[in-house]
C-alpha cells in the first residue's frame, strides 16, 4: 500500500469524495455546490438514506453521487466517474431524466416539478466532446434552428471534465470551479498549495482530508478502489487491443484472399500463390 504519510487521499475517489461531502460536512458540501450550480445556496438538503461503505473493492463502495436538494426548488446530482464504460452520452441522460420523474409521486401535479441540475465530472475524454477546449460544458434542451429558445429550464446537464482543468486554471487562476477541480483531482499538486492561500473553502477541505487521510480504514479502502479501477482499466484495455489485432489479422486475411484470386486467374500455380501471400493451404483450397 502507498506510504501517505505526507500524501493526502485523493478526492476524486468515489469513498474519499462521498467521505468528504456529506452531511458530517455541511459548510464544505454548501461551498462546493454553490461554485458548482454557480448560485448562492440559502438552503441545503443532503440525500444519504443508501449505505456508504461496503466491504469488497470491486463493489461501488457506497454511492458514485451527491444527491442534493438546494433552496427547496433544485435537486441536483454530482456524479464522479473515472472510467468510461461506454454509451456515457445515453447513460447521463437517462440519469437526468431519472432525476426529473423520481419527484413525482401518483397524483402529484405537474407544475409541482422542481428544477433538475446533473453535474457530470468525469476523468476521461469524451468522443462527443473531444474538439471543445473549455473544461465544463452545460447542456438544456433547445430549439434547433436558432439554437436561442430554450424550451424549458427545469432538466439541465453539466459536464466538467478533469483533464482541462489545468488548462482552465492556468489560463484563469482565479477560478473558482477550476480550483476545486485541481482539489478533487490531486489535492498534493503544487497549484492546490498556491489555491489554498486566497480560497479559504478549498483550505478546509484539504485540513479535512489530512484528517481522512489518517483514517487507516479508509487509507486501506481507497487503496482496494484505486487497484479494482486500475484493474479494470487494464482489461478494458486488453480487450480493446485484441480487438485490434483481431481486425488488422482479419484485414490482412481479406487482401491476401483477394491477392491470391488475381494471381490464380493469370495461372499462377498453387505453390507460388501460398508462397506470396502467406495463406495456408486450406485457406487458399476453401
Amino acid at each position: 500500500m502507498t506510504n501517505r504519510k505526507n500524501n493526502l487521499l485523493i478526492p476524486k475517489i468515489d469513498i474519499v469524495f462521498q467521505s468528504l461531502f456529506s452531511k458530517n460536512n455541511p459548510e464544505i458540501t454548501k461551498a462546493f455546490a454553490e461554485v458548482l450550480l454557480e448560485e448562492k445556496i440559502e438552503s441545503i438538503k443532503i440525500n444519504e438514506d443508501k449505505e456508504l461503505i461496503r466491504n469488497r473493492p470491486n463493489d461501488k463502495l457506497g454511492i458514485l453521487d451527491l444527491e442534493l436538494e438546494i433552496n427547496n426548488k433544485e435537486k441536483v446530482d454530482v456524479e464522479v466517474q473515472l472510467l468510461n464504460k461506454g454509451n456515457f452520452i445515453e447513460r447521463i441522460l437517462y440519469y437526468a431524466t431519472r432525476l426529473y420523474s423520481d419527484q413525482f409521486k401518483r397524483g402529484e401535479p405537474y407544475e409541482n416539478a422542481k428544477r433538475t441540475v446533473l453535474v457530470a465530472i468525469v476523468d476521461f475524454e469524451i468522443e462527443e466532446l473531444k474538439d471543445i477546449d473549455e473544461m465544463e460544458t452545460k447542456w438544456k434542451l433547445i430549439e434547433t434552428k436558432n439554437r436561442e429558445n430554450i424550451l424549458t429550464e427545469l432538466i439541465e446537464i453539466n459536464i466538467i471534465n478533469l483533464r482541462k482543468a489545468l488548462k482552465e486554471y492556468e489560463k484563469d487562476n482565479k477560478n473558482e470551479k477550476a480550483q476545486w477541480m485541481l482539489f478533487l483531482d490531486n489535492p498534493n499538486s503544487k497549484e492546490v498549495e498556491k489555491i489554498m492561500k486566497e480560497n479559504k473553502e478549498i483550505e478546509k477541505c484539504v485540513i479535512t482530508v489530512k484528517e481522512l487521510s489518517e483514517d487507516e480504514k479508509m487509507e486501506r479502502l481507497q487503496f482496494l478502489r484505486e487497484k479494482a479501477i486500475r484493474d479494470e482499466h487494464s482489461i478494458e484495455l486488453y480487450g480493446y487491443k485484441k480487438g485490434l489485432e483481431k481486425g488488422l489479422e482479419s484485414g490482412e486475411k481479406k487482401k491476401a484472399k483477394e491477392i491470391a484470386k488475381k494471381l490464380l486467374g493469370e495461372g499462377k500455380d498453387e505453390e507460388y500463390i501460398l508462397e506470396i501471400t502467406g495463406l495456408k493451404k486450406e485457406e487458399y483450397e476453401n
